[in-house]
Formats: structure tokens, C-alpha cells, sequence
């Protein structure tokens, strides 16, 4: 999950530990149990989706380290002495010359190609390969070798594309449990209105917190990552302050912003 993502959940998870505190709201009230119920599934599967994420994108840096050991195991200690032996024998044996080392640094699926090729290629001369001294399953070894590192090449793919579903999930239920929220908060306010506590309560907790540090509720603004400005000598700064909450956006007008006390045009 990206940083806003992480700050929805952790709202979503507020709410849920709310209603989890205050079950008397949701017993007496069906469709509202209801709600809550679809809410629940919502934030298990976004903790689901986020687990995934993590696993996957571990699993993609395992493989992609494994594949570097069986990439040599292939090159190195497999092509390698063949096209040595080929090499040498290439006055004597006509045509194994063919049996070479792909050049530069390929990639890993145009050394599985390659390996796969000089296996096939090999199979005519295995005889005088084995002769010189490669043992008898030389081409055998080969091949097992380019089909482990296929295989963890395609494995690096399917963890990516896990990863991917995992990361497109995470967007949908973040999307979801927003507009959820947005109707238990209209169920909900309606309820506990005449209970300034609660209601208080609920506000605080239903909010996405800001990134920065920046503390947001109906007593007004507070932004712990800068100093404050002169509001009173600086009109354009009091216009209109945006507040972002788990459910909409709204305006809040000069008289809301919490100024610290100024001497001057600066903050003291």
C-alpha cells in the first residue's frame, strides 16, 4: 500500500474497533448491522490484499536473487565446458563448432535459448564430448539446468503478476470502505446526535489522518510540519483551508483555522 492507502486503513480500522466498542448501536438496528457486516468484509479483505502485497514482492526479490546463482550454474558450469571441449576439437571433429557460448551478457530468457539449443545441438556429438572427458549425462545436466532456471524466471513473473492483482485489490476495497464509511456516518451521527461525547468521539476516529503530521478536526487545523502564518495581516491564507476526511471534502472558513500567536507578519 502507498502511504494514503496505509492512512485509509488505519481509519478503516477505527471505525471497525469503534462499532467492535460499541455493539448497543448496530443490535438494535438491523440494516445497519447489515452495513457493518459488508464494512467488515471489506477491511478483511484489504488486510488480505496488503498481506498479499508484501508477500509477493518478497517472494520476487528471492527469486530474482535465486535466478542469479542458477543463471551462472547454467553458463558457467554447464555451456561453458562444452563449447571449452568444442572448441578445441574443431580441427579434428567436423562441425562442433557449433556448440559455443551465446555472446555479451544476455538475458536470462535468451541463455534459456541458448542452452536449449546447444543441448540439442550437443546430442550429435555427445559421444566425443563424453570421450574427452564430460560425464556421460553431460547434455542431461544441461538441460535440467536451463529448466530450473526457467522455471524460477517464470516464477519471478507469476509473483509480479500476484503482486499486481494484490496491489489493484488494495485500490478497490480502499475505494469501497471510503463510501462505506460515508454511510455509516449518516446512519451513525443520526443516532448519536443528542450524545456530544460520542458524536465527538466518532468524528475524530472516522477521520483519514493527514501525511506530515498534520492534525485535522472541527475545532480547526493545526500543521505540526511548518510554522504557522499571520492569518490576521494575510487575508489570501484564510480563504479557505481544504479538510480531507475518510468520507468527503468540505471547506472551512477563515474563523475555523487556529492561528498560533503572531507579533509582527511571523509567527512568534
Amino acid at each position: 500500500m502507498n502511504s494514503y492507502q496505509e492512512r485509509v486503513f488505519q481509519s478503516l480500522r477505527r471505525v471497525q474497533g469503534w462499532f467492535a466498542a460499541n455493539p448497543q448501536y448496530a443490535a438494535g438496528n438491523p440494516s445497519l448491522a447489515n452495513q457493518l457486516g459488508a464494512f467488515n468484509g471489506i477491511v478483511s479483505r484489504l488486510s488480505d490484499h496488503a498481506t498479499a502485497q508484501e508477500t509477493q514482492l518478497a517472494q520476487t526479490l528471492l527469486i530474482s536473487k535465486d535466478e542469479i546463482g542458477k543463471r551462472r550454474e547454467v553458463l558457467v558450469h554447464q555451456m561453458a565446458p562444452i563449447a571449452k571441449v568444442a572448441r578445441a576439437l574443431r580441427a579434428t571433429v567436423p562441425g562442433i563448432g557449433v556448440l559455443t557460448l551465446p555472446k555479451g551478457n544476455v538475458s536470462t530468457p535468451e541463455l534459456i535459448a541458448a542452452a536449449t539449443a546447444m543441448a540439442q545441438q550437443a546430442v550429435v556429438y555427445k559421444d566425443v564430448l563424453v570421450e574427452s572427458g564430460l560425464p556421460a549425462d553431460v547434455i542431461e545436466q544441461l538441460e535440467a539446468a536451463a529448466a530450473a532456471l526457467k522455471a524460477s524466471l517464470d516464477g519471478r513473473g507469476l509473483a509480479r503478476a500476484s503482486r499486481a492483482a494484490a496491489t489493484q485489490g488494495v485500490g478497490n476495497e480502499v475505494v469501497l470502505g471510503l463510501r462505506m464509511v460515508m454511510i455509516l456516518d449518516a446512519v451513525i451521527t443520526r443516532v448519536i446526535h443528542s450524545d456530544p461525547v460520542k458524536l465527538a468521539e466518532w468524528e475524530q476516529l472516522k477521520r483519514v489522518t493527514a501525511k506530515g503530521g498534520v492534525v485535522r478536526g472541527r475545532a480547526g487545523l493545526v500543521d505540526r510540519s511548518s510554522k504557522a502564518g499571520d492569518t490576521s495581516s494575510n487575508p489570501s491564507q484564510t480563504s479557505s483551508t481544504h479538510v480531507e476526511t475518510s468520507s468527503t471534502s468540505v471547506q472551512t472558513s477563515p474563523t475555523d483555522v487556529v492561528a498560533a500567536p503572531t507579533t509582527g507578519s511571523k509567527a512568534a
